[in-house]
């Protein structure tokens, strides 16, 4: 621009009926081979860009505005069929462009019906007509009519593409079904049917076009009366229905027929069908998986849909496939991480349990922190990796069980935060795993074993704690020494439930469920009884741990061993597990488990005895040494 000239202001639209013809022939030639209303103001923005004075850039603004107004679909499940023109009004915050319809002047009108009068393309005609109907200019039922019936035009003649035409359809189908229209929804039928006819047998696959169409007829002819159950549906809406799922048989495509057929349809026999053969369509998709991992993801997909809707030889199918999957099939990546932690760093903390006695050593064992490591602590880690991780915030996780099959899914965000912390809680127990392993071990090479018996007096005698849960936690620990991993996990992890129980009865909290109907009268599980518990001063950095091992989303060693699935057990979880007895059982006071002693002893011995030793060296070089692997471990694997 030359120096001192200035830039031309903006300036609002004033209508020029002088300038009507100049400005047909402008949006005619942007209609020439456009296939999309959005393709005709881009061309008119295109060709006015040399326009230099305010009131030529002000007309070109307008005239290009009208054809960036947007035919929006109504969709998802519980949405009903149907099409808006937007934006409306101003009420829709989300979008600044162009104005409302609602928001337009006197003169944008003029403008528009102007050039709805020297139209005579029914795609200009359909959405001008469209555009003063909605802005509810003088006589809008007038507008709404010739809209329709342009909508109807252009979709049966037009040039405008395929999924153009089904919105133009569906908006005409909205306008005529808001105003009564009877005598026009003959010719707006028609015309959906002949498309989806056409979709449903071209060469090219085009859901999008055809499924707000077949939506729209399966909702059925406009009623007698308003509000009427007696709905008509159109002869060929259902051969389309099925049509559409012996096409379209991809699984998101198939749930989406189906979800229609549920919310519009009223016969139950009918919807059996169609809830049949879309769950047909999940399991032959299933079958043609080769990979291991996609393969269980649709088999569990089309297994849960059976299952929802009642269709019980296919869900027995798709069970039986799912189990007979080949685990060679399964693409696992091992995802291996070092640390750069000293020998002589675990040596020197091990060095602590070179005690003259054995005892002396179990004093040391019985006082190590949660091996799970601060709930808060760990909390506060998962809420960042979540917050850094892109992967972490758009994609869910699957997690399998120790059976090889998908045991949950993670896809909101409290459930991605529940599975990060099991995961940071996880690589914890391994980490302290092998160090308390390694302690029991070294006990056993210093010292003489004693006898269960010994073991068990000295443990009533130095804790005063239960003696049947002191007798468990004694032979839990000789069978460890013994090398018997599986038989020390299968005795010590019920008795770890029955301390907590007991301690629970103990303290008289109601935690039994009477009968009820048909579910006997029966005490609750660990994952109810451990929030009680800290109720009266447990430490929720044990209950953490306790949780993390025995039940899900952690090791869930628990379930795991009581329906046989623990075919082996080595010395680090078995470590573990003994860890998580003790606490318990060294807490309970004497005779707990026949509710012999005091409410009060039971709250003093939560309220002290966590807290023994948490000052001490021993302590302290845990902590520091378990953060530090857990530190290394953790990141090197969110790395990867």
């Amino acid at each position: 621009m030359p120096v001192g000239e200035e830039e031309p202001k903006a300036v609002s639209y004033s209508y020029n009926e002088g300038r009507i013809d100049a400005v047909r022939s402008l949006v005619s030639e942007a209609f020439q081979g456009a296939t999309s209303y959005y393709e005709i103001g881009s061309k008119i923005f295109s060709a006015g860009a040399s326009a230099t004075t305010p009131e030529a850039q002000a007309e070109i603004r307008e005239v290009a505005s009208t054809f960036y107004y947007r035919i929006h679909l109504e969709r998802g499940n519980d949405a009903r069929p149907g099409a808006s023109l937007e934006p409306l009004n101003d009420e829709n915050s989300s979008r600044f462009w162009p104005r409302p319809i609602r928001a337009t002047d006197a003169d944008v009108r003029k403008l528009w019906n102007a050039l709805l009068e020297a139209s005579g393309e029914p795609e200009l005609q359909g959405i001008l007509a469209d555009l003063l109907f909605s802005a509810r200019h003088p006589k809008p039922h007038l507008y709404a009519r010739q809209a329709v019936e342009a909508y109807v035009r252009a979709a049966t003649e037009g040039q405008f593409s395929r999924l153009h035409k089904s919105e133009m359809l569906v908006r005409a189908w909205s306008i005529l079904r808001s105003l009564n229209l009877r005598d026009l929804e003959a010719s707006v039928e028609q015309a959906m049917t002949k498309s989806v006819s056409a979709t449903l047998t071209a060469d090219v696959s085009a859901p999008g076009s055809c499924f707000p169409l077949l939506r729209c007829l399966l909702e059925g002819r406009m009623g007698g009366k308003r509000g009427s159950k007696d709905v008509e549906l159109p002869p060929e809406a259902v051969d389309f229905l099925f049509a559409a799922l012996e096409r379209y048989k991809t699984d998101y495509l198939s749930l989406q027929l189906a979800d229609m057929a549920r919310g519009h349809l009223k016969d139950s026999a009918l919807i059996d069908r169609v809830l049949r053969k879309a769950a047909a369509n999940l399991l032959e998709q299933a079958t043609q998986e080769t990979s291991g991992h996609i393969k269980t993801f649709r088999l569990e997909q089309a297994a849960k849909f059976a299952r929802r809707f009642h269709l019980e030889d296919i869900h027995a199918e798709c069970v039986r496939m799912l189990q007979a999957v080949d685990p060679s099939s399964f693409e696992w990546i091992t995802i291996r991480a070092s640390s750069s932690l000293r020998p002589s760093d675990i040596e020197s903390y091990l060095r602590t349990f070179d005690r003259p006695e054995l005892i002396e050593a179990l004093v040391l064992f019985f006082e190590t922190p949660a091996p799970s490591g601060s709930r808060e602590q760990n909390e506060k880690l998962a809420k960042e990796i979540i917050d850094n991780s892109l992967a972490s915030r758009i994609m869910g996780t699957a997690t399998y069980g120790a059976h090889g099959l998908p045991q949950k899914s993670y896809n909101t965000d409290e459930e991605k935060l529940e599975h990060q912390l099991n995961t940071i809680e996880n690589i914890a127990l391994r980490t302290q795993g092998i160090i308390l392993s390694a302690a029991l071990d070294r006990m056993a090479d210093v010292h003489a074993i004693p006898e269960t018996e010994v073991l068990h007096i000295w443990l009533m005698e130095a804790y005063g704690s239960d003696p049947g849960l002191c007798m468990s936690l004694a032979q839990s620990l000789s069978l460890y020494w013994q090398g018997n991993y599986i038989a020390c996990a299968q005795l010590a992890m019920p008795r770890i439930e029955a301390a907590i129980r007991s301690l629970l009865l103990l303290l008289n909290e109601p935690i039994y469920r009477v009968e009820e109907e048909k579910s006997p009268g029966q005490f609750p599980g660990l994952g109810f009884m451990l929030p009680q518990l800290e109720k009266y001063g447990f430490d929720p950095d044990w209950s953490s741990f306790i949780r993390a091992l025995l039940l899900t989303p952690g090791r869930n060693l628990r379930n795991l061993g009581a329906h046989g699935f623990l075919q082996d057990i080595d010395n680090q979880t078995a470590a573990l597990i003994i860890r998580a007895l003790a606490i318990v059982a060294l807490l309970a006071p004497e005779e707990t488990s026949k509710k012999a002693s005091a409410t009060q002893a039971a709250q003093d011995a939560l309220s002290a005895r966590l807290h023994v030793g948490r000052g001490k060296l021993f302590d302290r070089l845990l902590i520091n040494l378990g953060s530090r692997i857990n530190k290394i471990l953790l990141m090197r694997s969110v790395g990867k």
